[in-house]
């Protein structure tokens, strides 16, 4: 792969990048998620991810996160619109709030009590607040898309 750094006449570097397959520049070489969203014209409200290769998740970019342009290759970059889905116990589910409860979960899941006396939540590939965790009765955390949630009864109170 070819660097993604340029010279313009001046002698400045220009990194490279792409957003929705659309040709973008910095001439800093480390920016953050807003700058990106600056340059391409989206809000800072705006669902931004690293364009992953085929079969790996797409990385969320939220405003605060420092991306390195100059790494080897043009730094690919994807705008969803705020529609997400996560998975409860491996059924997908749309969902359009920024957190979701512990409850909203287990409702979610349809997973039968049988003399059950509470309930597990863990959940993985969530945003940066909350990557991976436990969540118990009366707590929430941030979602984002592809989060993974699994919800099954315990015996244990």
């Amino acid at each position: 792969m070819e660097k993604t750094i340029l010279s313009d006449p001046k002698g400045h570097k220009t990194y490279h990048f792409k957003v929705d397959g659309k040709n973008y520049e910095s001439r800093n070489q480390i920016v953050t998620g807003l700058e990106i969203r600056e340059l391409a014209g989206l809000s800072a409200d705006s669902e931004l991810y690293v364009d992953m290769p085929q079969g790996w998740q797409d990385h969320y970019v939220s405003c605060d996160d420092h991306i390195d342009l100059g790494k080897p290759g043009v730094e690919k970059f994807i705008t969803l619109g705020k529609k997400t889905v996560i998975f409860v116990n491996g059924t997908p589910y749309e969902y359009h709030k920024e957190k979701v409860t512990f409850e909203q979960i287990v409702e979610l899941a349809h997973v039968p009590a049988q003399g059950a006396a509470g309930y597990i939540v863990k959940y993985s590939n969530g945003p940066r607040q909350n990557p991976s965790g436990l969540m118990s009765p009366g707590t929430e955390v941030y979602v984002c898309n592809k989060m993974d949630f699994n919800v099954r009864s315990t015996h244990q109170s």
